[in-house]
């Protein structure tokens, strides 16, 4: 290559190494799956510079699903709400199996580490718990049958007024126990119905499970509310020592360890950085720190 263009193409190639390092493509990207927006801190894809915060990647299925993983389980997003840092969502497993089975069957309990997660449940939500294929009947008078679950004459249930005891589980003798969390709005709707309590016995509770519940998403970390309160991205960049990941406050002017730097505090820096090279100078007896000479003297 020609060394007049090497040095014409030289600053451009510079200055898009700055930006790509600055500011990675998943924090300002703004992307749409089943007719939903998708942006900062959620994101769809990962990379080695990740924007965004962990736990919130979503899996956008044939454009026509979005998906949010939460402990390898499927829950399907509905809305996200960005001012309100809520996400509503519900158990993707409970749409499949009802088309195929006609019960509303859960396999897991919504398990979250309150002391580590970036989402958690909000006070809009409230509890259902699932009894399934249990041998003896349960006696509450709370419980409901779940109709179209009924398995080589065990019987399944729903109770809609909150937890109930390992022992007593242990008591109706039923395969498995589920607790389910549901928008608390819905649960009252659907118990005030008319007909027997709840609903229709399987299709309210199959109504109520797909109606979902609500996830708030917050930074949880000091470092993270801080890294936005100065403009900043929250993200993690892999560590190529430990193959971990690091926290990384990315900023417009390139990544920063906590926080962004305003303009002013820039102004300061290089202020600091410029007297500093002056003191040098006076010190060394460097003739560029002796000031402009004057005018009659140039």
């Amino acid at each position: 290559m020609a060394p007049l263009l090497l040095h014409l193409l030289l600053p451009a190639l510079l200055l898009l190494l700055a930006v790509a390092d600055a500011l990675p493509p998943s924090c300002s990207e703004v992307v749409t799956c089943a007719g939903l927006v998708v942006q900062y801190p959620f994101r769809l894809d990962s990379s080695a510079s990740r924007c965004g915060y962990p736990g919130l990647d979503l899996v956008c299925e044939r454009n026509a699903t979005l998906i949010l993983p939460v402990k390898s389980h499927r829950y399907r997003v509905f809305s996200i709400n960005y001012t309100a840092h809520t996400v509503v969502v519900s158990d993707a497993a409970v749409v499949d199996e009802y088309a195929v089975v006609g019960c509303p069957r859960l396999r897991v309990n919504l398990t979250i580490d309150y002391a580590s997660s970036w989402l958690q449940l909000t006070q809009s939500d409230s509890n259902v718990t699932f009894f399934y294929n249990c041998k003896k009947n349960i006696s509450r008078s709370s419980a409901v049958e779940l109709t179209g679950c009924r398995q080589d004459g065990k019987r399944s249930y729903a109770l809609p007024d909150g937890w109930i005891t390992g022992a007593e589980a242990y008591e109706y003798e039923c395969e498995e126990v589920v607790v389910a969390p549901v928008f608390d709005v819905h649960k009252k709707a659907i118990a005030g119905a008319p007909g027997p309590p709840p609903g229709n016995g399987s299709f309210g509770f199959r109504e109520l499970l797909q109606g979902g519940f609500e996830l708030n998403y917050d930074t949880h970390s000091q470092l993270c509310d801080g890294c936005e309160r100065s403009g900043g991205w929250c993200g993690y960049r892999h560590n190529q020592t430990n193959g971990g990941m690091n926290f990384t406050c990315f900023c417009d002017g390139g990544p920063a360890t906590a926080r962004c730097e305003s303009r002013r505090e820039k102004r300061t820096e290089a202020a600091e950085r410029r007297h500093a090279t002056g003191s040098r100078g006076l010190i060394t007896g460097d003739p560029r720190s002796e000031g402009v000479k004057p005018k009659d003297q140039l």
